[in-house]
């Protein structure tokens, strides 16, 4: 079977993949661990502490009120003794933590100062670079003040996820890619490591905005009735509603997006000559206006009546399905007729991709690539109006006017006979997966069954998205996803079986999973000896974006979803919607568009307001205009869990979160894969919080001890995006735990272990070790 794997549990692996990996070796932040002898300190501590405990308890009295009030007459003399000795202690940890500290802090200094770190930290976030890190890095000796502790702990906060994260940006997150042929498994060089950077979508559809309001060009910009127009029987209008079901603006909607309202297209009328045209192509006021013989005024009047209706949209498109938004652009500037407003356009646009070279050319070399950065910014303020930079002071963000992306020098190469073990593995957890989204979507479908009913059993797709909007709904914009609760012992491992959840429906599904892959050496993929993790379960196929920027064949991702799509997927529609910065994918099939306008100008979309959402069996179904009915693939992973996308969406495939009686619960595994891995929640005023130095120190470690972490875990609070990897015997990491916590009092924080851990990071090359995860589309026949 060319490009897919078959097993005979059902489902199969595609035969391409992507592989994302941290962009620096795990050895640096490993460097920054303490060393043993403070690391025996704290124990000395921790053990004089227990045996206060003890000793107090009998007593009826606190600890920490003992410690903090010395001796008073009221404590027992036993008691006074093992202070004393508790206090002797935690003087030679503090002897012990300064030596050391100034060692760690001296190895900090050298991973921030080497070309690979700092232009990883310039990449992501200049204004932390110019503001924090270049004057540290000037410093011939770094003071031990509360400034620059600040700023130590916040290299650190970057080291940690350069070093622990599988995540896509630039070269401290690089894609790489794999592919199944052959047997075995091996790790190959895919050639030197390349970069490139561009416009940033957001900065690229400002552009499109200036070019419009340039007075050169206003005739030219091209006007297009909204795929949401209809006509009647007296005029044309929409229902308003073009953007308001995503949650995102309409892309490339331009200018125009009025509220509904019927223009009125009387026979012969400058408006219905205007619409005529249009119902043709798409063209600009001066264009239309030459082609029905009447003055450029009365047809730019005719427009903006039609605009404020939201029937026609004004705008320069800006592809939202191609990685290179600028590029985009400039075809859509050189589609205007010959101008030398047009010429001077393509000029700017032509100088802006030239400075984008020139920053992904100077990589490594920090001090070119900010004065390339200011260059740039300079000249799209000075064509916008706009500020470069948004997002200032997150760790996330997409703050940038442009993004980088870098290539990975490894490539994997996974045998039929590799692959088909790894189906196999990931075959009971995907059923489970499979099973726990039909719960899910169940719960979706009934309410969204019980709205469709109330409205006499049958809604156009558009008047239906807007009243199952979350203001017209009780409760959230997305449904809770509630965990599956196991009975289980305070940290006891937990088997599922793949049917735990009961029976998934039969059918084809899909799934892309996050994969991990726990081994010493690539060797033991060959002979079995692998351990699996299911890290996480997406319900999408393996499509075409940003992803794919530097795969030798981008059309083969648009194969491996395309030949789903055209067998075991028929009938399933793209819900299209609009880009978010760099994150896109292309749909190789039909796509049922809501928004006004669709830049990538496909011509086999499925307009919104010819749709319906009817009831068949009690379930809500979708039918195209021609009355067939259809499912729903959201592009986005947050619409996968939108009720009303969710419950017209093909068969969910959702990754289930298990819960325990206690707040600390083993790996969960369902036939060969950890589907889980080991977890605490805890109350975040169980963590270290302020404090500093040794203190700090301690409280990590004693936070290590009471619940048995190990060295490394990932820890995140209810309110916080990524989680923070967590290196137990780290002073830096103590003191950026203790200030994420400072102000989280009363929330919960979710501990999960590293798994694949430091010893079981197999991508390796001369610098060190990898983390690593492989996303696959996985599907199972009809």
């Amino acid at each position: 079977m060319s490009g897919e794997i078959g097993v005979e549990v059902g489902w199969e692996l595609g035969g391409i993949f992507v592989m994302r990996h941290a962009g620096m070796p795990f050895e640096w932040v490993e460097s920054l661990g303490g060393g043993v002898e403070v690391l025996e300190a704290c124990a000395e501590v921790l053990a004089v502490e227990e045996e206060l405990v003890g000793v107090l308890g009998d007593a009826g009295l606190d600890v920490v009120g003992v410690l903090a009030g010395g001796g008073a007459p009221s404590v027992p003399r036993r008691a006074k003794e093992v202070v004393g000795r508790w206090r002797e202690a935690f003087g030679r940890l503090g002897e012990v933590y300064a030596a050391e500290l100034v060692r760690l802090r001296g190895r900090l200094r050298e991973l921030a100062g080497t070309d690979r770190f700092k232009d990883a930290v310039f990449t992501s976030n200049p204004g932390m670079y110019e503001g924090m890190v270049a004057g540290y890095l000037a410093l011939a000796d770094v003071p031990d003040t509360a400034k620059y502790r600040r700023v130590e702990r916040q290299l650190y906060n970057y080291l940690q996820r350069f070093c622990a994260k599988n995540e896509t940006a630039s070269a401290y997150g690089p894609m790489g890619y794999g592919e199944v042929a052959g047997t075995g498994f091996a790790v190959e060089p895919a050639g030197p490591p390349v970069r490139r950077a561009f416009v940033a979508h957001w900065a690229a559809l400002e552009l499109a905005r200036a070019a419009a309001r340039d007075k050169a060009l206003a005739p030219h910009i091209p006007v297009r009735l909204s795929l949401l127009a209809v006509k009647t029987p007296t005029g044309i209008t929409t229902d308003g509603r073009s953007s308001q079901g995503t949650g995102e603006p309409g892309a490339g909607s331009g200018d125009g997006a009025g509220e509904a309202s019927e223009v009125p297209l009387p026979p012969g009328s400058v408006a219905a000559r205007v619409v005529g045209v249009l119902e043709e192509k798409a063209a600009g006021v001066a264009g239309v206006a030459a082609a029905i013989g009447v003055p450029v005024r009365a047809v730019a009047e005719a427009v903006r009546e039609l605009m404020r209706a939201g029937v026609v949209v004004r705008a320069l498109e800006v592809p939202g399905e191609r990685v290179d938004s600028l590029q985009g652009l400039r075809e859509s500037v050189g589609e205007l007729p010959e101008s030398p407003g047009r010429e001077r356009w393509l000029g700017h646009l032509d100088r802006l991709g030239g400075i984008c070279e020139r920053f992904a050319a100077a990589a490594g070399d920090v001090d070119t690539r900010r004065a390339v950065l200011a260059e740039l910014e300079n000249a799209f303020t000075e064509l916008t109006g706009v500020a470069a930079r948004r997002g200032a002071g997150a760790v996330y963000a997409d703050r940038l006017v442009l993004f980088e992306e870098g290539a990975s020098p490894f490539k994997l190469v996974v045998g039929q006979d590799t692959a088909e073990r790894l189906a196999r593995a990931l075959t009971p957890a995907l059923e489970l997966s499979a099973a726990f989204g039909d719960q899910v979507q169940d719960g979706h479908r009934s309410a969204m069954a019980e709205l469709i009913e109330a409205a006499g059993g049958s809604l156009g797709f558009t008047d239906y998205a807007a009243r199952a909007r979350p203001e017209h709904q009780e409760g959230s914009r997305f449904s809770p996803v509630r965990p599956v609760d196991v009975p289980a012992a305070d940290g006891e491992p937990v088997k599922l079986a793949a049917d735990a959840l009961g029976t998934a429906e039969p059918g084809p599904r899909y799934a892309l999973p996050d994969v991990c892959l726990a081994m010493t050496a690539p060797e033991e993929a060959v002979d079995g000896s692998w351990r699996v993790l299911l890290a996480r379960v997406h319900h999408h196929l393996l499509l075409r974006g940003w992803l794919t920027t530097f795969h030798p064949d981008p059309d083969a991702f648009d194969r491996v979803a395309a030949d789903w799509l055209a067998g075991d997927g028929a009938g399933v529609a793209g819900l299209a919607t609009s880009r978010r910065n760099k994150g896109f994918y292309r749909f190789p099939g039909q796509r049922l568009v809501f928004n006004a306008t669709d830049p990538d100008r496909r011509t086999d979309n499925l307009p919104a307001t010819g749709c319906e959402v009817t009831l068949r069996d009690g379930r809500p179904v979708l039918l195209d205009p021609r009355g067939h009915p259809r499912t729903l693939y959201p592009m986005l992973n947050d619409l996968t869990t939108y009720p009303p996308f969710a419950a017209l969406s093909h068969p969910s495939v959702l990754h289930a979160p298990v819960r325990g009686d206690t707040g600390h619960l083993g790996r969960v595994t369902i036939g060969d894969a950890c589907y889980q891995r080991e977890r605490w929640v805890l109350d975040a005023a169980a963590l270290p919080a302020g404090g500093r130095g040794p203190a700090a120190l301690l409280g990590l470690r004693r936070l290590a001890r009471t619940h048995g972490l190990p060295r490394f875990v990932f820890a995140r609070t209810e309110a916080e995006r990524k989680p923070v990897l967590v290196d137990t015997a780290s002073p830096f990491a103590a003191e950026l735990l203790a200030h994420l916590m400072g102000d989280k009092a009363g929330s919960r924080v979710l501990v999960e272990e590293m798994y694949p851990g430091p010893d079981e990071l197999w991508l390796r090359d001369d610098a060190g070790r990898y983390t690593c995860e492989l996303r696959m589309q996985l599907t199972r026949p009809r």
